[in-house]
């Protein structure tokens, strides 16, 4: 018996997304006999499964048939999804909320209810980032410093925007921080842009004018140069975009730049944030003043984005999960209530 089983999603997205980036996590922090993952036809027959912690990926077509081929002590519901709050859509909310009152997301915000408990879920690894790391490591010494920061301010990405939990009130701040930038004469020095393919193109002028400048003329970026220009970045925009959290935050700490982002002081995510050491911005405030105040704390403190590396290198090791690092595994089992 896997002490924990994971039952797929059945959102049509990606294998991590559906449960793979958990397994992955289970597996490295508690050894591959751990975990199991199966699908939710998986259930429909063969031999009954059992589990002490059954995780169920949402959402899920998952009934009272499936759920009566496994027998568990404790089911945890989680999504990997950038909704905010939970995500039933098709699946059987009265059935999945009387098993389990306890629902894992990547991003917790504080305040969240609908009726249930919130827990941060293990965040996807993205091996380009640790590569690139472990690669520079070995290659050049005083790492992250190793090519000239001419970028005072860096931002690539789509634009997306976010609709919080209620799902009416959208907020583009990546269209509106570049779009004060653009129109500043702070100059700051900037790198990137929005990614737009280009049947999105006449959408985005019809929803906020002429803002071609702002989209990104360079095509799909592959990662070593979009990882190369972090690098080479002093200050890394991180606003909003699905969700409230990103992975840019990581990879720009690992590049060593300054982060700017938006306000996650009521957020909190399973890897920790060195938000104290971070520019956070509130929702619709100016994103100039925030600049000048990170041009500042770096003039001041050079040192600061160095020691922002090393606050996540006690968690992590080149960005990835590490089994002589056990602080996260020994967290983990508290968000499921079980330390």
């Amino acid at each position: 018996m896997a002490p924990f089983v994971i039952v797929r999603s059945t959102d049509p997205v990606g294998r991590g997304t559906r449960g793979g980036n958990l397994y992955r996590f289970l597996r490295i922090c508690f050894g591959r006999g751990a975990v199991d993952i199966i699908s939710p036809s998986d259930l429909e027959n063969g031999s009954r499964r059992r589990a002490e912690v059954l995780f169920i990926g949402m959402p899920t077509t998952l009934d009272e048939t499936h759920l009566s081929r496994v027998n568990f002590r404790k089911a945890v519901l989680f999504d990997y999804g950038d909704r905010a709050g939970p995500d039933w859509r098709e699946s059987n909310q009265g059935l999945l909320q009387s098993i389990s009152g306890l629902y894992l997301k990547s991003w917790v915000e504080a305040d969240w209810g609908f009726g249930l408990k919130w827990g941060a879920l293990p965040i996807r690894r993205y091996r380009g980032l640790t590569w690139h790391v472990r690669a520079f490591r070995r290659l050049r010494a005083g790492y992250p410093d190793v090519v000239p920061r001419d970028h005072d301010v860096s931002f690539l990405g789509r634009a997306t925007s976010y609709f919080g939990t209620v799902g009416v009130n959208r907020y583009s701040q990546r269209v509106e921080w570049l779009q004060e930038l653009h129109a500043s004469r702070s100059g700051f020095a900037f790198w990137g842009g929005l990614q737009v393919p280009r049947h999105d193109h006449a959408r985005l002028r019809n929803e906020f004018g002429a803002i071609d400048h702002l989209f990104f003329g360079g095509g799909r970026l592959p990662y070593p140069m979009f990882y190369y220009h972090l690098l080479r970045s002093k200050m890394v925009l991180a606003p909003v975009g699905n969700a409230r959290w990103s992975y840019r935050h990581y990879e720009a700490i690992y590049a060593g730049a300054l982060v700017v982002s938006n306000d996650l002081c009521r957020v909190r995510t399973f890897i920790p944030l060195p938000l104290d050491s971070m520019v956070n911005v509130d929702d619709h405030a100016p994103l100039i003043p925030a600049l000048e105040e990170g041009a500042a704390l770096l003039d001041r403190d050079p040192q600061l984005p160095r020691r922002n590396l090393e606050f996540l290198e006690q968690y992590l090791t080149d960005g990835d999960y590490d089994r002589n690092k056990p602080y996260l595994s020994t967290q983990f089992l508290a968000e499921i209530g079980e330390s």
